[in-house]
Formats: structure tokens, C-alpha cells, sequence
């Protein structure tokens, strides 16, 4: 350090214990971003005022931030001297009187390679300094890089230090590049809890809070983990680990996290409007990110283990309710049934009571609609993978079937059928789903390594592209443990921003998706006024109303019909079941 600097220290530090008004500080609450590092201040007048050493239950002290390159700190009644090749990072002041000492985090200088990255430093009122601990060993080094630490009081006699490793591609996926510590400095055993945390996934940001209040009484601080996470559209969601501090050492509350993820699954029920489902879906997020249930764990334990949550059976049940409550005050009659077809989808199937209670409640909002069924003679043409429909209503109501031969037109009413002279001005149509620039859309990927399902998709001449993203959550564990075969989307329509599809029953569609009318095959209605598809309950036609169509069992068992169409006036739907077709035609 520069005598310049020394001499500013000696004279301003102190001044500034008197009081700072627009001095900088850390802000207690404030997200630890996890990819960048924190930025030294502008200059050395930046440094605020110490804290109260005093804390009160439930808030949070940060730590004081160093002047860049700082060797020496003065802490109130304290002079703090950085080890020999470390500088000052942050520091805070911790107990009062005898018990007095600062706590300080430093970092080796820039050029050295042969010692720990970062080490936690006490420093006892008479200046004597000891290390409590070093930056983990499990936060990576590699070259390029880069470290920031959080430093926060957050009780009578600890602290918590957070340090995130930002580095560049090439991690293995959620391997831990951040020490979560608990650090008591007066304790023989300063270092009481340490937890790795991965990088969150894409579009999420995780951050951590910790009260060390003492929980049960016993005159020991305790330690409470509070997990939130920020999802792409803004919604959070939280959880808390907690673990009690005994004589025979530190013990995890098996309480938690179920009781905190209980309580708030059961606010968002309370309260579902039309948005609750942003909230169901950062919940969802986060059990994917805490919970070692899900498959995709982000927080381990010291030895790197991940958390078990034990069994969140009425926490899913929960979400799984305020889906439907929410999206039904959307007046997304479809999304909400989809919550019965991914019913297994999020750590473990939904409860028979909540399956009941939740298809009581779609069958009382929608309208009820019996049909007619006629079997056609026509044999629709068949194919694997997504693909559009090898039916579709003309405007005048007519039905389009593409068979091997060419294709058949059957009358509105299905009592007669006639071949289609390709000559007459109404061809095939091809049943691959491609976009303007000739991606086809071949399946779907249920990642691991995302949040979302994802578009699997190749070029005209079948070499695989990028994924393209949906809004839909993968299934947790799901395909992470092998046991669970994406689903085929199902295509509504394609434009230059992308594919329109309905994916687990959800429709999913790009956000500044074009409008144009739909393709031959579509599920949607020539026109563009309807939607029709199938459910667990039966078939949903959507629209301006929206209606519960049930599927009849003869003279084809349509229970399982698929590659559905309907007609402009809704009048009619068909669809393929059992190889065969059925029209269903609206009652009189």
C-alpha cells in the first residue's frame, strides 16, 4: 500500500465511524449473482462506516468493503493487518467488549500461485490474527477464474461466507462452483457448516440468506438456510434448510425444507388467480434445484451429497390444484387439464384424492358435449414421429382423409366418401413439420442440464440443430434416470419465429409467434377460431367457449384417439383411433 493510501486510512477511517450518509455498502437481500464477479469500489472513500456489532434476530449485517489493494484496515478500536502476499477484501465487526474481534476476508494478490485463493482471517482486539478458514478446495481454480465472496454477520457471534467461481465454458454441469460456510470465529471449531452449490440453471438465479438465531432455545445459535429462486418470468419461490447446533455437534432439522415448502404450496393455492401459475412453476424450479428426489440437485452437502426432501406428497398435490385454479381463471381450460396428463411429471404422481378433487373441479367448468360417432371407411395414412394430421376440414365442413392412395373427401355428415382427382385442385398435403427455412421439428428433449422441455430439431438434410427452448418444465426425475420417454409435441402451426405445439397437453408457443392461418393437419380449425385435442378426460375444444367433448367407445374405441381436427363452426371432429377414423359430430 501507498503511504498516500495509509495516511488516508489513518485519517479517514475514523471520521467515517462517526457516521456516512451516502457512504457505499453492501445491501443485505440483494441476490449473490453467480455470473460475475463484484466489482472493487471507484476508490477508497467508498468504505462505510462499521456496523453495530449488536444483531437483532433476523437481520442481516454485511460485511465492509475494502479499498482495492488494502494491507491494513482500521475497524473502529481494531487495526487489522492483511497475512503476508493477501490484500483486504471485506471485513465486519462481530461482539462487543471482551469479546470483541473483526472477522475479514482476503484474497492472495494477484500474482501469487503457490497459496489458497481466499481465507477466512479473525483478528482479536489486540490485533493478533489466526485463520479460520480456507476458500473450500472444491471451488474450482482453473485458469480464467474468477472469485467474489460475500461476507455477512448474521448472528451474535457468526458469520456467513458465500463464495461463487465464475469461469469459463467448459464445467461439467452442475458441478459446485460455490461454498456456502457458517462460521463461528470464537468456536474451537470455527467452520460449523458447509454447503456446495452449483450454478443455477439457465434463466434462474439462486440465492442464499442465513439467520443463526438461536431456534430452540438451548442459548446456541442455530442455522437457518433460506434457498430462493428467481425464475425467468420474475416469480420466486423459497425454502429453508435448517440445523440445530447440539453439544454432540451440528444436526439437520429434519423438519425442513418440507415444512417451508408446505406452508408456501399452500399460499399460493390459497390465493391462485390468473398468475399463481408463475408461481407454481418457480416451486417447481426450485424442488428441482433442492431436492436430490428430483434428479437434478444444485445443493450438496459438504462431503457433496445431495438433499433429500422426503416425501413431498402434499406439496405436489398443492402445486398441482393451484395449476388448475390458475389457469382456469386464465380461461386456459386446455392448460389446466394438462395438469391430469403430466400428473407423474414433478417428483412423484399426484395423490387419487387430488387426481378427484381436480377433475371435479375441470368437469363442473366446462361445458359437456356428448357427439355422434360415424367409423369411415377411409384408412388414414400413418407415420411416427410429430407430424400433422392426415385429416383436415374443408371450409364448407367436408372431411379430408390422406390415405396411401391419394386422398378421400367424406361428406359433412359422414355418410359418403369419394376419392380426390389430385388434377382437381386439392392435393396432398406432407405430413413432415417443417418452418420456412426447412427446419423439421423431429421430437422433443426432456433435459437434465435445463429447466425446460426443449424442440429437437435438424436442417433439411437430417443434421440436428440447436434445441429450441419451451416454457414448459421437464419432468423431474424423468429422463434423468432413464425411466421416461419425452413425449411428442404436437404441432399447431410454424412461422419465422418458430413452431406453435402442444407439448404434456400445454400449449407452447414462441413469444412473438406471427399469426397466420394453419396448415393442413392442424389442430387448429381452418380458420384459426378453435383448438381441439385430447385429454385425460375426454376431447377439449377451446375457443370462445370451451367445451368437454366425450369420446364414445363405439363402434370405435376413441378413448385413445389422436392426430385430432376440428371443423370452422365446430360442428365436427375427427380423429384417428385404432388405425380408423372417426367423425364426431355435434348434437342438434
Amino acid at each position: 500500500m501507498s503511504k498516500r493510501a495509509e495516511l488516508w486510512l489513518a485519517l479517514a477511517l475514523p471520521l467515517a465511524l462517526v457516521g456516512c450518509d451516502g457512504c457505499q455498502k453492501e445491501k443485505p437481500y440483494t441476490p449473490f449473482g453467480v455470473t460475475s464477479a463484484l466489482p472493487p469500489p471507484e476508490d477508497s472513500a467508498s468504505v462505510p462506516p462499521a456496523p453495530s456489532a449488536k444483531v437483532e434476530p433476523g437481520k442481516f449485517t454485511a460485511a465492509l468493503v475494502a479499498p482495492a489493494g488494502s494491507r491494513k484496515l482500521r475497524m473502529g478500536e481494531l487495526t487489522l493487518d492483511a497475512p503476508a502476499r493477501y490484500v483486504f477484501d471485506r471485513a465486519v465487526v462481530l461482539g462487543e467488549g471482551p469479546t470483541l474481534q473483526a472477522v475479514a476476508w482476503v484474497k492472495a494478490d494477484g500474482d501469487a500461485r503457490d497459496i489458497v485463493p481466499g481465507m477466512l482471517m479473525a483478528y482479536a482486539p489486540g490485533g493478533q490474527a489466526r485463520p479460520l478458514m480456507n476458500m473450500p478446495s472444491f471451488v474450482p481454480i482453473a485458469p480464467g477464474c474468477v472469485h467474489a465472496t460475500r461476507l455477512v454477520q448474521t448472528g451474535q457471534a457468526s458469520v456467513l461466507v458465500d463464495t461463487v467461481a465464475t469461469c469459463p465454458a467448459g464445467l461439467m454441469a452442475r458441478v459446485p462452483v460455490q461454498a456456502v460456510s457458517i462460521v463461528a470465529p470464537a468456536s474451537e471449531k470455527p467452520e460449523i457448516l458447509t454447503l456446495r452449490v452449483a450454478a443455477p440453471a439457465p434463466g434462474e438465479l439462486l440465492s442464499v440468506d442465513e439467520d443463526s438465531s438461536d431456534r430452540d432455545g438451548d442459548g446456541r445459535e442455530d442455522i437457518k438456510l433460506v434457498f430462493t429462486l428467481t425464475g425467468p418470468d420474475g416469480a420466486k419461490a423459497s425454502a429453508t434448510l435448517a440445523y440445530l447446533d447440539r453439544a454432540a455437534g451440528v444436526s439437520r432439522d429434519a423438519a425442513e425444507p418440507k415444512a417451508s415448502l408446505t406452508l408456501a404450496a399452500k399460499a399460493i393455492l390459497a390465493k391462485a388467480g390468473p398468475t399463481a401459475s408463475a408461481e407454481v412453476d418457480a416451486m417447481r424450479r426450485l424442488l428441482a434445484t433442492l431436492c436430490a428426489e428430483a434428479a437434478t440437485p444444485r445443493v450438496f452437502d459438504a462431503e457433496g451429497s445431495p438433499i433429500r426432501c422426503n416425501d413431498l406428497g402434499s406439496v405436489i398435490d398443492s402445486l398441482a390444484r393451484a395449476e388448475v385454479l390458475s389457469r382456469l381463471a386464465a380461461k386456459d381450460a386446455l392448460g389446466a387439464i394438462s395438469v391430469l396428463a403430466r400428473s407423474d411429471w414433478y417428483l412423484k404422481k399426484l395423490s387419487v384424492d387430488a387426481e378427484k378433487a381436480i377433475s371435479k373441479e375441470l368437469t363442473k367448468r366446462l361445458l359437456a358435449v356428448t357427439p355422434s360417432a360415424t367409423a369411415l371407411t377411409a384408412r388414414p395414412k400413418t407415420v411416427k414421429g410429430p407430424h400433422w394430421s392426415p385429416l383436415w376440414f374443408e371450409q364448407d365442413g367436408s372431411l379430408l382423409v390422406l390415405t396411401e392412395a391419394g386422398v378421400v373427401r367424406a361428406s359433412r355428415d359422414g355418410s359418403s366418401e369419394a376419392a380426390v382427382d389430385p388434377d382437381g385442385g386439392t392435393p396432398a398435403w406432407p405430413l413432415d413439420v417443417t418452418d420456412a427455412s426447412g427446419r423439421r421439428l423431429t421430437g422433443s428433449l426432456c433435459a437434465c442440464d435445463a429447466s425446460e422441455v426443449q424442440l429437437a430439431l435438424t436442417d433439411a438434410g437430417g443434421t440436428p440443430q440447436a434445441a429450441l427452448p419451451t416454457r414448459l418444465l421437464s419432468p423431474r426425475p424423468g429422463g434423468c434416470k432413464g425411466r421416461f420417454v419425452c413425449p411428442d409435441p404436437l404441432p399447431i402451426a410454424t412461422s419465422p419465429e418458430g413452431f406453435s405445439v402442444l407439448l404434456g397437453g400445454v400449449l407452447s408457443e414462441p413469444k412473438k409467434m406471427g399469426k397466420a392461418l394453419p396448415s393442413p393437419g392442424s389442430a387448429r380449425s381452418p380458420d384459426g377460431s378453435w383448438l381441439v385435442a385430447t385429454t385425460p378426460l375426454g376431447l377439449v375444444v377451446t375457443g370462445q367457449a370451451q367445451e368437454l367433448w366425450k369420446l364414445p367407445e363405439a363402434p370405435v374405441d376413441a378413448r385413445h384417439a389422436q392426430d385430432c381436427v376440428v371443423a370452422n363452426d365446430r360442428a365436427a371432429v375427427a380423429c384417428v383411433a385404432d388405425g380408423k377414423v372417426v367423425l364426431l359430430k355435434r348434437p342438434p
